[in-house]
Parts: structure tokens; sequence; C-alpha cells
């Protein structure tokens, strides 16, 4: 009897820890309602153009010409910065992921498959934040997207950005369910 009841103490103890945990991470968020998770395609101005290729304009994002295979989005509203960039198309992009990996710049990772894309996360934390490279193909050319000012309250904004421009990156693709970091 005496063994259940420090289970029991146990139990509450780590529920107490976990909700505890959640507060300071956001807030109990408990029906995940913040609203800069999701993002819309801008209907006005369907195409952002990145050398032979374009993406849909993503609404609250300007975006601006860095050279003819690179765009710079910025959300003037969170600060958020996005460089969506071809790069090489000789890289294998997994061993480039490894290597970087192996490196230890990145603080975290994580592999998707975004619709039939597979995209390749590294992320370099911060006490306020985070950066973040993405890199993925479509159409037989590499992509890197950097995503730079990402506060942590706006995370699941930030991964929906990216997820809407390796979505239509090059033609459109299903744009159901949502990714998060966590």
């Amino acid at each position: 009897m005496d063994s259940m009841k420090k289970l029991y103490a146990l139990l509450i103890i780590l529920i107490v820890i976990y909700v505890g945990i959640n507060v300071g991470a956001n807030g109990l968020n408990i029906l995940n309602s913040n609203d800069n998770t999701t993002t819309t395609v801008d209907a006005g101005n369907k195409d952002v153009k990145l050398g032979d290729n374009s993406f849909s304009k993503i609404g609250n994002f300007t975006d601006s010409k860095v050279n003819d295979t690179a765009i710079r989005l910025v959300d003037n509203r969170t600060g958020m910065s996005i460089l969506v960039e071809q790069i090489d198309s000789s890289l294998n992009l997994n061993d480039t992921y490894n290597s970087l990996i192996s490196q230890g710049s990145y603080s975290s990772n994580q592999e998707i498959n975004q619709n039939g894309v597979p995209a390749y996360f590294l992320y370099k934390e911060s006490g306020e934040g985070y950066y973040s490279d993405i890199y993925f193909a479509k159409n037989n050319q590499n992509y890197k997207i950097s995503g730079t000012n990402i506060t942590y309250d706006n995370s699941e904004y930030f991964i929906n950005s990216c997820k809407n421009i390796i979505d239509t990156i090059g033609g459109s693709s299903s744009n159901d369910g949502k990714i998060s970091r966590w």
C-alpha cells in the first residue's frame, strides 16, 4: 500500500512538472490557437520568381530579389526573414545534411517528407529563438531555405511558410497537413 502511495505521488509530481514546462514554453496553449501558425498564399500576386522556377507568394511576407537565384522574404510584423536560394544541383543533399550534422554547429535537426519531397531541417538555437537552414530538391534542382529571427512563438508560422514554399516551388502540390518543429 505504501508503494502505491509513492507511485501516485510521483505521478502527481510528474504531471505538475509537465504542466509547468508547458506553461513556461507557450502559456498553456491547450487549443494550439496561436494566430501566427497558419500561412496563406497571396491570391493577388501568385508567383515569386526564383531562377527558372517560381513559388506562390506567401501572405504577410514581402519579397525582394537578392540575385537571379535568391529571394529574401520578410515579415515586418514578426521581424522574421527567409532567404530562398537555388544551390548547386550536383550536391547530394543527404550527404550535405549528414556532414553538417557531424560538424556539430547545429543544435538540432530533423528529416521530413513534405508531400513526397525529402526536406532536411537544421536548427541553431539561442535563448530568444533560433535560425534554421532547410535543404530540399525538387524538379532536379537543389534549394536552401534559411530563416532568421525566428522566435519560439512563431516557430510553426515559420515551418508552415517553408512548407508552402516547398509545396509550390516549380508547381503546386497538395497543401494539406501542417508540420511542426515539435
